[in-house]
């Protein structure tokens, strides 16, 4: 701050008096006689100089290296930072560096300002995450940060995003998604939408499993570390739902000019959203389900099962795991239906029995899934996976891509 001298004049003063009131009282005089006694008594008369006691030289700059930041709360008042969390002193030292540059600004010191951030998330509350961002989201000069948080680039703009691939090379590849994606205004507003502080985990992922909802996120990871002791997080594997089945915008994100990392994309072969009755009357035509083929490249390969992820998921190894959840779930009598079955197939000698077996099945564990809700539904059975034997061979085939090197 440029303080004028005059002021600069008055705080001199009040150092002036304090430091001679200080130094007058009797206690203080006591005590530099007697440290003067001592130190003379050591260095002899050659050496010796006159001792008192005083709180500072009377200058401004002692002035400014005597202020304290003080902080007050509902808990104390009037305290030193050095009370606080590291986080908050974080940002108590980013809000001093933005009035800083706001002065500099306004006194025309400077052509041009920029603020780098490494990782400005750290040791802070999710939500202090997004005032922080929000703040220098609107100051007058450019900021560039580096982050992990995807709190943080829930809330940026696509358009700002600059990601950082590891490649497994010495060489890390960077790409700006919005632009080397060759995406479509609509396209980039719906992903906007979409990367919130779950799903932008897909930006920070070694690889991508993009699968329908949350039936395949609650139990595709616990069946694979169960049945084929493949642990997702240790393989870089990050499991991601869109909602939906409209893969086509999000294929678009992983290729070599953009995103190049690995994208397996898990789906039904019907194509239909979990919520969609494509049954219902209405007055537009349903459009055309995808071209998956047209979705694949070399980081893109997509693995669909016949039907449905319930429908496929429903077999001798699940069928115990299936009734185990139907008994939490309140559906008694489909989980005595499902064990009845599953004790039929040990006795059904050929495909076709099987088969004859297994599909009423199917369509009671659809449709308790759709009664109680399928997300919950499926949350229930990933408790039970321990009681599952086997797994999806698509599934596995989609994983066991992602995970090559």
């Amino acid at each position: 701050m440029e303080i004028d001298p005059a002021e600069k004049e008055e705080l001199l003063d009040a150092l002036r008096q304090a430091n001679e009131r200080i130094a007058a009282a009797p206690t203080t005089g006591a005590i530099a006689t007697a440290v003067d006694a001592s130190f003379k008594s050591v260095t002899g008369p050659a050496f010796s100089m006159d001792v008192a006691l005083g709180l500072a030289e009377p200058s401004f700059q002692s002035i400014v290296r005597a202020m304290r930041i003080l902080l007050t709360s509902t808990a104390m008042a009037n305290f030193d930072p050095s009370s606080n969390g590291l986080g908050l002193n974080n940002i108590l030292y980013v809000s001093i560096l933005i009035e800083y540059f706001n002065r500099r600004l306004a006194q025309q010191k400077s052509a041009g300002q920029i603020i780098l951030f490494e990782e400005p998330e750290a040791h802070l509350h999710p939500q202090l995450q997004l005032t922080l961002f929000k703040a220098l989201s609107v100051l007058p000069f450019q900021s560039i940060l580096t982050t992990h948080s995807t709190h943080i680039t829930a809330n940026a703009g696509l358009a700002s995003y600059v990601v950082l691939t590891q490649r497994g090379t010495p060489a890390i590849a960077s790409s700006v998604p919005a632009r080397d994606a060759q995406l479509e205004p609509a396209e980039i507003r719906d992903l906007e939408r979409y990367l919130d502080a779950t799903r932008s985990n897909l930006l920070f992922a070694r690889k991508v499993m993009l699968v329908e909802g949350p039936a395949e996120l609650f139990l595709i990871p616990p069946l694979l570390k169960k049945v084929k002791s493949i642990d997702l997080e240790r393989e870089g594997i990050s499991v991601i739902p869109i909602y939906g089945v409209h893969f086509d915008v999000y294929a678009k994100l992983f290729s070599a000019d953009a995103l190049p990392k690995k994208c397996a994309i898990i789906t039904d072969g019907d194509l239909t959203p979990s919520d969609a009755n494509p049954s219902i009357e209405g007055e537009d035509v349903l459009p055309a389900p995808l071209d998956l083929a047209g979705l694949e490249n070399d980081f893109v390969r997509v693995f669909a099962c016949k039907t449905t992820f319930e429908r496929a998921l429903t077999f001798k190894g699940t069928l115990e795991m299936f009734a185990r959840a139907a008994d939490d779930i309140g559906a008694p009598t489909v989980a005595e239906r499902v064990r009845d079955g599953r004790t039929a197939l040990a006795g059904a000698e050929d495909a076709d029995a099987q088969e004859a077996i297994l599909g009423p099945l199917r369509k009671a564990v659809l449709n308790t899934a759709k009664r109680f809700g399928k997300a919950r539904f499926a949350q229930i059975a990933s408790r039970h996976v321990d009681a599952a034997t086997a797994i999806p061979k698509y599934i596995v085939d989609a994983t066991s891509w992602l995970a090559a090197p």
